[in-house]
């Protein structure tokens, strides 16, 4: 009996050691100092990246202006569809002004970025900064367009425009994502 005891207590031991390693810290199979470096250096980023109060607050605005200006652009594309014989300046100014804002605000929202987040977020900011580019470069197109009352060529910058600020704001959304908003 002795002995059947002791290979039982054998057997079990050998069965239940994976579960006893599994629950020391230093004894987990594939794991290396490296994952465990990487887990801290991606802890360290995440903490540079953290968006201030401030930041998050800016952030929620741009994103209201950004969605006014969308607003906008589609008003207009679907009034240069509905109407060719029509004054389209007044609605031309409107999302204008809407552009103007939202770019303004995500001027000021980049400017409270520490050196570690311009560091951290360089080639997003850089995409971000080509979707403005883009914005601009529709907008001003658009007032010589509307002057002329030109129904399809308004539809085609209006249209352009909304696609612009749809990219636009999903550079500003891959920002705020990693910066934890």
């Amino acid at each position: 009996m002795n002995r059947l005891t002791k290979l039982t207590c054998g057997t079990v031991l050998l069965i239940c050691t994976s579960t006893m390693l599994a629950q020391h810290p230093g004894a987990r199979r594939g794991s290396s100092k490296s994952s465990s470096s990487e887990d801290l250096r991606g802890f360290k980023r995440a903490m540079a990246l953290q968006a201030s109060p401030e930041q998050v607050r800016q952030f929620k605005e741009g994103a209201t202006n950004t969605q006014a200006a969308k607003k906008a652009a589609q008003d207009l594309l679907q009034l240069s569809a509905n109407a060719s014989d029509h004054n389209f300046s007044p609605s031309a100014e409107a999302l204008s002004s809407a552009v103007e804002a939202a770019q303004t605000v995500n001027e000021k929202f980049l400017q409270t970025f520490t050196g570690a987040q311009k560091s951290g977020l360089k080639d997003l900011t850089k995409k971000l900064g080509k979707a403005n580019s883009e914005i601009s470069k529709q907008s001003k197109a658009l007032g010589p367009a509307a002057a002329k009352s030109d129904a399809r060529q308004i539809a085609s910058i209006a249209g352009k425009l909304d696609t612009a600020l749809s990219d636009f704001e999903a550079r500003r959304s891959a920002i705020a994502n990693e910066m934890g908003i």
